[in-house]
């Protein structure tokens, strides 16, 4: 639909004063951030790595993303690697039994229950402070901005539950003024570029969304391989793949950016040989091998020199 210039100036300056009114509303040091605090998998060369004793608040945030309204990315544990050349990797994220307790490195979730999934993000959000959240006047400004007000519910009335899209792109700002903590920095919007996923399960666990599938075996391990990533800097967002858990999970443990029920994880990334690399390795070795039975058999096949 194209509109005139006044009437998108009119819609734009209202959806500004929107995002900030509702930024204003919901401004809290209480909502958790977007961060990769000790998450960060350094750059993937030749080596993998696993980082363990991580949690994740309800047993639902990615199977809630994958549907029309989005989800909250209070619901998701961030992870990040960087590559500096055309890699495959494989990113493989499993249930974690912690110590039952609210102190960090501990669950409030029961144990053997999490579904982990994962969306995996070209892209990265901020690494310092202020740090990205859904409620930001940035982040409900671009969704009100994207979608309208329409909806009448949601961020803004954007009709999104939170920033995140666990199925495709998506973006999300900061706000020095509604992040007290900082004392310095500026507000910028980041966007993420949808790479792949994995999940848990089935649709028996993780929804009808059209188009979803899990791995078929909802044990608490999923794993996947990504081809031929691009050079660039990467996003792991994990979160619990159990959509129906959101009609029983309540949010009565603790502070409010953590109330729903927390389980651990643990998450591995590691590089992957390319299919032709593996296939020149293999015919390299063959002819390595044939070459040198040749030889030995050429020098059996001589004949032994006369003793004096």
């Amino acid at each position: 639909m194209i509109r005139s210039t006044g009437s998108l100036f009119c819609r734009q300056t209202a959806a500004l004063a929107a995002a900030a009114a509702f930024a204003t509303v919901f401004a809290s040091p209480a909502f958790a951030h977007i961060s990769y605090s000790g998450r960060n998998f350094g750059t993937i060369t030749t080596s993998g790595s696993t980082i363990t004793n991580q949690t994740v608040s309800s047993s639902f945030g990615w199977a809630d993303a994958t549907d029309g309204d989005w989800g909250d990315s209070h619901r998701f544990r961030a992870f990040r690697f960087t590559l500096t050349g055309t890699q495959s990797v494989a990113i493989t994220a499993q249930r974690q039994n912690l110590v039952t307790g609210t102190a960090p490195g501990q669950q409030t979730g029961n144990h053997d229950t999490l579904l982990p999934a994962f969306s995996v993000f070209s892209g990265l959000s901020h690494t310092s402070s202020p740090l990205a959240h859904d409620h930001s006047s940035l982040s409900v400004e671009w969704l009100i901005t994207t979608f309208g007000t329409s909806a009448g519910t949601g961020l803004g009335g954007s009709g999104k539950e939170g920033s995140l899209n666990a199925l495709g792109a998506w973006s999300i700002g900061n706000s020095l003024t509604d992040y007290p903590a900082a004392s310095s920095g500026s507000d910028s919007l980041r966007s993420f570029s949808f790479a792949g996923y994995a999940a848990d399960g089935s649709s028996t666990n993780f929804g009808a969304t059209p188009g979803l599938v899990g791995d078929g075996n909802a044990d608490g391990f999923v794993t996947t391989t990504l081809w031929n990533l691009a050079p660039g800097d990467y996003s792991i967002f994990v979160g619990g793949a159990n959509y129906a858990a959101q009609l029983t999970e309540t949010e009565t443990f603790g502070a409010e950016g953590n109330r729903f029920p927390t389980y651990g994880l643990t998450v591995t990334v590691a590089p992957v040989p390319e299919p032709s690399a593996v296939v020149l390795g293999v015919i390299g070795s063959a002819g390595i091998y044939w070459i040198t039975r040749r030889r030995l058999r050429h020098v059996r096949n001589q004949p032994q020199a006369r003793k004096a």
